[in-house]
């Protein structure tokens, strides 16, 4: 597990040299290289399945979430208030705009932590702040909120309350629907009644 944390923060390093000769683009202001690459060390940037989904349920004005999977997974299933974002048009002047909004946690998440890895990096060496990624993206999501886990032995009485937390965040997604334990995928997700939601169209051109 180390080893894979490891490989991860190197490829990291690599893609944040990458963006540093890369050429300036709207104006943004540019972090300092050396600010970027420590920045790419802190574990902070990353936001746990359940703290977003707390803030979900609670319906949290400051959040931001950004989802940057293709459109036809977005149009299958969207968390709440998300919207739909392509990497490629993520620094685009009226994706700008909507990031710099005052007050504003910029969640980014794909399936994986790859897509947000990359939109972190985009995002933090233009200095736009209070960008974060949920680990583990989409397949994390689905596998910790919406999978049902049997737990060995007796639960902590912390370990209890976070099985409850995730219980009722279950029935707020799907109701009392039941999960079938096979492998996640994407058309597994697909099959799941879920809170579907249309959209929202961006100015910025979604994917």
């Amino acid at each position: 597990m180390e080893r894979k944390y490891t490989l991860l923060a190197i490829l990291l390093i690599v893609m944040a040299l990458g963006l540093v000769i890369l050429p300036k683009k709207n104006e943004q202001k540019e972090t300092d290289p050396k600010v970027l690459l420590s920045a790419i060390t802190e574990k902070s940037r990353f936001l746990t399945v359940d703290q977003v989904t707390h803030r979900i349920i609670e319906g949290d004005p400051t959040l931001m979430l950004v989802d940057l999977r293709s459109a036809d997974q977005f149009k299958t299933f969207a968390l709440p208030g998300s919207f739909n974002l392509h990497p490629d048009s993520l620094l685009s002047n009226s994706n700008l705009e909507l990031f710099n909004q005052p007050g504003k946690d910029k969640v980014m998440f794909g399936n994986s932590d790859l897509l947000s890895e990359n939109a972190w990096l985009l995002c933090s060496r233009y200095s736009i702040n209070r960008v974060y990624i949920m680990k583990g993206g989409m397949n994390e999501w689905f596998n910790t909120i919406i999978k049902e886990k049997a737990e060995a032995g007796t639960p902590s009485s912390s370990d209890l309350d976070l099985l409850n937390f995730r219980k009722a965040a279950r029935q707020f997604f799907i109701g009392s629907g039941e999960v079938s334990d096979a492998v996640v995928t994407p058309s597994a997700i697909e099959k799941i009644q879920v809170i579907r939601k249309e959209p929202k169209a961006t100015s910025g051109g979604g994917c």
